[in-house]
């Protein structure tokens, strides 16, 4: 049986691994905001590295951007780890902020079970399987640089013009072109 940390039985919802940007106001505000890195997220709070220390038990507004998502908290200082390092639990947010973080979160459990899943499939390939696999991806990879001679090419700036000129010469000799209908006020 594997042996469980007293803070995940403390939990109420899990935390994923993730990386983000903080603002955070120390309330009451002194008007100095600090910065900081998300390096995990639940739906209850998430884990800081700022660049200043913060006191536990201490309450500071938190805006937290991770991925495309952003929201504004109020949170509490409920542990520090290093010199820098806070861990927040959410004590208020607005409702559409609730539902930032619950998509965020939804989304983070998604990736995080893909990449389970990957890791899981990655060990229990045997080294045949795996040498074979590879062998099939290089083939397919050399199809499409044998179809498309453009990919791979890596332009200088003052020739990257005339290489694409050349490029574009190239498939044109070895193919037709592609029509695609695109209806912009449908």
């Amino acid at each position: 049986m594997p042996e469980t940390r007293l803070d995940d039985e403390r939990r109420r919802s899990p935390r994923f691994s993730c990386t983000g940007r903080a603002e955070i106001n120390r309330l009451p505000s002194s008007g100095i905001l600090l910065t900081g890195t998300i390096r995990d997220l639940s739906l209850h709070g998430c884990f800081v590295d700022a660049s200043l220390p913060i006191d536990c038990g201490s309450r500071a507004e938190i805006v937290v951007r991770v991925n495309a998502a952003s929201f504004r908290a109020v949170g509490e200082v409920r542990a520090i780890r290093g010199r820098t390092g806070a861990a927040l639990e959410f004590v208020h947010m607005s409702a559409g902020g609730k539902d930032s973080l619950a998509d965020l979160v939804t989304d983070l459990a998604r990736l995080q079970a893909i990449m389970n899943k990957l890791k899981t499939v990655r060990r229990e390939m045997d080294e045949e399987a795996f040498r074979n696999e590879l062998k099939k991806r290089k083939l397919q990879a050399e199809v499409l640089r044998a179809r498309f001679p453009f990919l791979g090419i890596t332009l200088e700036a003052d020739t990257a013009e005339s290489n694409l000129e050349a490029a574009d010469k190239d498939c044109a000799a070895e193919s037709s072109p592609v029509v695609v209908a695109v209806n912009l006020f449908g």
